[in-house]
């Protein structure tokens, strides 16, 4: 009796110790998952969105830009020429420059000149020599046909009646309808004479005429052209 009842208390002891051995399972949540997806692609729309804006911005951007750059330009030029339209400006405290200039005189004979040019430059309040940018020269009698002059640059000396000019000279017209071509001109305001030590080249009554020097006095109505080499062949056409 006593056996089986130790038995018994044995029995009862086992049956309520606890379980130690079972294995512990995590919990598989498969709505944390797509809230992560979620988030995620949030993200990148939201990336995306910002990405499409600067490119949009880009795009306005850079033609408004080109747009105000070349509007900056024009107003440059049109200011720029408002500035000019006052004929003459001190650019300098030594340098006077005019714009559009015109000069005005008569030769010992009579004959009137008019010299002008896009832009004078004096250099110096006094100085008696003007330069003058692309000059124009016309050179004209009561009884003939003008002569005229044009070129690249010049230099107008006032007291002493000179005027040279440089650079792709361009003569014609006068009583004897000449047209040559040279790169130095030089003016003598007295005596209504032009030459040059430049080769020259051109068309005069006599066809076609070409010379290493010139000289064309009494507005055109002489031209003497003389050639290079041991001939020293000279023109020499008068119309009295």
């Amino acid at each position: 009796m006593s056996l089986i009842a130790a038995e018994g208390r044995t029995g009862s002891a086992s049956s309520a110790a606890p379980d130690i051995l079972d294995p512990v399972v995590p919990v598989y949540d498969a709505n944390d998952d797509t809230q992560a997806q979620k988030q995620r692609l949030l993200k990148q729309a939201q990336a995306w969105r910002i990405r499409s804006r600067r490119i949009r911005f880009l795009r306005l951007a850079f033609p408004g830009l080109i747009i105000a750059t070349l509007v900056a330009i024009a107003g440059w030029v049109i200011v720029q020429s408002i500035l000019n339209s006052f004929n003459v400006y001190q650019s300098s405290h030594a340098d006077i420059r005019m714009t559009n200039p015109r000069f005005f005189g008569q030769t010992n004979s009579g004959e009137r000149y008019i010299i002008s040019g896009l832009e004078a430059i004096r250099r110096g309040n006094n100085a008696p020599v003007i330069s003058v940018n692309a000059p124009n020269m016309e050179l004209k009698s009561d009884n003939g046909k003008p002569t005229l002059l044009k070129g690249l640059r010049g230099v107008y000396n006032e007291p002493d009646k000179t005027f040279t000019v440089e650079g792709d000279v361009v003569l014609n017209g006068g009583p004897n309808d000449f047209s040559f071509r040279t790169q130095e001109a030089i003016i003598d305001l007295n005596t209504s004479t032009v030459r040059g030590n430049k080769p020259i080249e051109g068309f005069g009554p006599t066809g076609h005429i070409k010379g290493e020097s010139y000289i064309i006095s009494d507005n055109g109505r002489h031209i003497a052209i003389k050639g290079k080499g041991s001939t020293q062949v000279r023109v020499t056409i008068n119309n009295n």
